[in-house]
């Protein structure tokens, strides 16, 4: 069976760009009244939900054979280690000296040392103060849904998926109310996200364990397309009964289905600039409002609004979170993560596990 997932790796760059449309449209939306395609009035556009999903698909995808195993659990956490804070810390940087700079640009949080450590960890916050990188909540529950994960890599085996079922099962009482205790620790530890992480894995497993035929795979990603902006209609003109979160999870886990059904049924070849789209698509979820909040702000100041108008600024906006996405992701993102690679290798003896990407793209 494949192991080259082209179309899932491709993805990846949904999250990004479902996220940037959402957060210019509200910067469109609180600076000229622009809202592009209404989507300021949603609560999200489903971007960082796909980005659970796929969290929980590709962990299961890339370790399933691995659980239980010696000194596994070690190197999963190392790798998921490296994949995420050392950009993130250079991110955070970048921000905390943008906020020193530019006085306009600093929340005043900067100088709570709760937030502080919460935000530079990925800690929740008992107040439930977003990081310095407002988009990094989710990198929150995306650790903690890792954490999790780690229990698959226990011996033996059965006690893993035990332990791990026992969460999701914990976390749909939750969701329910089933169970409920009014703390934040609670609220944190078995929200919804759970279940789109847990629905990522079991998506997977799905591909690897069940015949689904081509011509079902792609009415699958038809499927899953065509409900996200019905999920985004339903949301802003109630149609059905379906909650946002419902709609965009099956809409979501029909797309994973059937672009890994796909993936590992047909050579899926794929010009290299989507390919390094998707492998930037980290770097660019990052990095975007950063540069969106510094740069409307900029242009408002000078008054290019006045000269390029509404279509006009957001396009040149969204030209330029994308170049600085990418240059972050060729710059900062790759150099930090073969450093700490290289630094691991030499002075902890760790052999390190296929990236991510590596994996996707490899056959066995």
């Amino acid at each position: 069976m494949r192991r080259k997932l082209v179309l899932i790796q491709l993805s990846r760059a949904l999250v990004p760009l479902l996220v940037m449309l959402h957060h210019l449209s509200t910067t469109m939306m609180d600076y000229y009244g622009f809202n592009m395609g209404n989507l300021a009035f949603l609560p999200l556009t489903g971007g960082v939900y796909y980005f659970f999903a796929l969290s929980g698909f590709m962990a299961y995808y890339i370790y399933r054979h691995k659980f239980g195993k010696k000194g596994q659990l070690t190197d999963f956490l190392v790798n998921r280690f490296i994949r995420i804070y050392p950009l993130y810390w250079a991110v955070t940087l970048a921000f905390l000296i943008l906020a020193l700079l530019l006085p306009w640009f600093a929340t005043g949080a900067e100088r709570d040392m709760a937030v502080i450590l919460t935000s530079v960890f990925l800690i929740p916050n008992p107040e439930w103060q977003d990081p310095f990188l407002i988009v990094a909540w989710s990198l929150e529950y995306t650790i903690y849904f890792y954490l999790m994960f780690s229990l698959l890599f226990l011996s033996p085996r059965w006690m893993g998926k035990a332990l791990f079922t026992a969460w999701g099962i914990l976390s749909l009482f939750g969701v329910i109310g089933i169970v409920y205790i009014d703390h934040f620790l609670f609220d944190f530890l078995f929200a919804s996200y759970n279940l789109m992480f847990i629905a990522g894995v079991l998506c997977a497993w799905l591909i690897l364990h069940l015949a689904i035929p081509l011509n079902v795979a792609y009415l699958f990603i038809l499927f899953g397309l065509i409900g996200f902006p019905v999920t985004w209609m339903n949301a802003l003109n109630p149609f059905m009964a379906m909650s946002f979160e419902m709609s965009a999870s099956l809409s979501i886990m029909l797309l994973l289905i059937g672009l890994g059904v796909v993936d590992l049924k047909q050579d899926v070849t794929m010009p290299n600039l989507f390919h390094q789209l998707g492998n930037a698509a980290f770097a660019l979820y990052l990095v975007h409002n950063v540069v969106l909040d510094v740069f409307s702000e900029w242009m408002d100041q000078v008054g290019l609004h006045e000269v390029l108008g509404d279509i006009g600024m957001s396009l040149i906006l969204i030209a330029l979170m994308m170049f600085f996405g990418i240059w972050a992701h060729f710059k900062l993102e790759l150099p930090l993560h073969r450093l700490f690679k290289s630094w691991l290798r030499k002075n902890k003896s760790i052999a390190a596990v296929p990236s991510d990407k590596e994996a996707a793209t490899k056959n066995p």
